[in-house]
């Protein structure tokens, strides 16, 4: 479990705060036995970016509650604080880079085109690149704080364009250890039309779809995991076609998924996997 900390040395944290952040990501993350996760983190006591199972979860401190949030689905909808993220994070996340901290994996080139989903909220921002390669995705830190400090993770997709179902959940974040206020991104197959995520206590909130991926916000912080917040996909005739726990991990879905040749590729073995569906993204 230790693994799953890779600090850069040129922003490595003080023992006490890795230590720290190291005792609450094993506290709430599990990550896939074959699969080690890798997280670059910096600044004490501020922010927290783990992998597991495919998906990134993410926990902040609590910003002040009337600060604007903001949601882009592209680069056109960039706010400047937004800007400034995306670039920082295609600076940490550069080839060459990546190359230097894992030789052995492939390097996931992305650009500015590739932004997918970014969100903001108070003085923080993630964004989310994706590509046919893979994807990459980080937290910064506003510029205008003077202080150039967050974590990010790239990653090759495991399965290329397949995806475990209608909906792939890649980065979730959440100011409480198990709701709060949540953001959510990720990647749909084409048969999603409509996305909501269920609070289970009857309030519910849309997410936006662009280009086969889907981003949310929710400020409510009466979220939690004890209501069994789940992700509701529709199809075009907005018939519900699935629906998966919000906080569940990849690797623990209800069901598997087989590829086209009937291999397994997610999920626990179980004897009624259903097919793998193929990420609806625009050319």
């Amino acid at each position: 479990m230790n693994d799953i900390l890779d600090l850069p040395a040129e922003r490595d944290l003080p023992p006490e705060a890795a230590h720290a952040m190291r005792a609450r990501i094993v506290g709430s993350v599990r990550p896939r036995p074959a699969r080690t996760a890798r997280l670059r983190a910096a600044v004490a006591g501020v922010v927290l970016l783990a992998v597991a199972s495919g998906a990134a979860a993410v926990v902040w401190d609590r910003p002040d509650r009337s600060a604007v949030q903001v949601l882009a689905m592209g680069s056109g909808e960039f706010s400047p604080m937004l800007r400034d993220a995306a670039e920082r994070c295609l600076r940490w996340n550069s080839p060459q880079r990546q190359a230097r901290q894992n030789p052995s994996e492939q390097p996931v080139p992305v650009s500015l085109a590739d932004l997918a989903v970014a969100m903001e909220r108070g003085d923080r921002a993630l964004v989310l690149f994706m590509n046919d390669v893979g994807y990459a995705t980080c937290d910064v830190e506003w510029a205008g704080t003077g202080r150039e400090s967050g974590g990010g993770v790239t990653e090759p997709w495991p399965h290329g364009a397949w995806l475990p179902g209608p909906v792939q959940r890649l980065l979730l974040t959440s100011t409480e250890s198990d709701g709060g206020d949540v953001s959510v991104s990720g990647r749909i197959s084409g048969r999603v039309h409509r996305l909501v995520l269920d609070h289970g206590d009857g309030h519910a909130t849309a997410a936006r779809l662009s280009g086969g991926a889907f981003g949310l916000m929710t400020s409510d912080a009466r979220l939690k995991a004890g209501n069994a917040p789940e992700l509701v996909s529709y199809d075009a005739k907005n018939v519900e076609i699935d629906r998966r726990p919000l906080f569940q991990a990849e690797d623990q879905l209800e069901h598997c998924y087989v590829g086209p040749n009937g291999k397994r590729i997610y999920g626990k073995p179980t004897s009624g996997c259903r097919p793998a569906e193929t990420w609806g993204r625009q050319p």
